[in-house]
């Protein structure tokens, strides 16, 4: 997804979120091509499936584990990510905002970023829509789907984080004895 001038034009009570412009291409994969995305379950190492149960999307293993709902396919599929339920991979792998390589601390900078321009994009579709104007459904999808998957790649470099402290405590540790 790459920043478009013609697309959501600020108002008066917008925010400008000061961004690496090259930060906003995150990558050539589709965020709503859910399935592609999906985590092993953490319980049998199975590949888990997303379908319609009811009105909602719900990813759910043959193991008969099963993610929280979500309206869109996208959000149940990082629902799913997220919880315990999935191996989580390291932030690096995942398909989006190009992380590989990156520090914790850049990564975290970086998602901090990316995270507030999604959520100033998603609060300027939520404008438009309750104004009744004419946009890209289809470009609204996609910015709930990129914010969720950045808050979802937020959680695994805390994760990181905490890995990386607990083994340096462990070392610090087992050198005193």
């Amino acid at each position: 997804m790459t920043a478009r001038s013609d697309h959501l034009q600020p108002t008066p009570d917008d925010r400008f979120i000061d961004i690496d412009p090259s930060w906003l291409d995150f990558g050539p994969d589709d965020p709503l091509d859910a399935q592609r995305w999906l985590n092993a379950c953490a319980d049998c190492g199975g590949a888990p499936s997303l379908a319609m149960n009811e009105l909602r999307w719900q990813v759910r293993c043959d193991c008969g584990r099963a993610g929280t709902p979500g309206q869109l396919a996208a959000i149940a599929a990082v629902n799913w990510n997220k919880s315990p339920l999935s191996l989580h991979p390291a932030f690096g792998e995942l398909p989006f905002f190009a992380l590989d390589g990156l520090s914790i601390p850049a990564a975290r900078a970086k998602l901090i970023r990316i995270r507030e321009y999604l959520e100033e994009q998603k609060r300027r579709c939520e404008r438009r829509i309750r104004a009744r104007e004419n946009f890209g459904h289809r470009y609204f999808q996609r910015i709930r789907a990129y914010l969720a998957w950045a808050i979802y790649a937020q959680g695994l470099v805390r994760e990181a984080e905490t890995r990386l402290l607990d083994e340096a405590s462990r070392r610090k540790a087992a050198n005193a004895h």
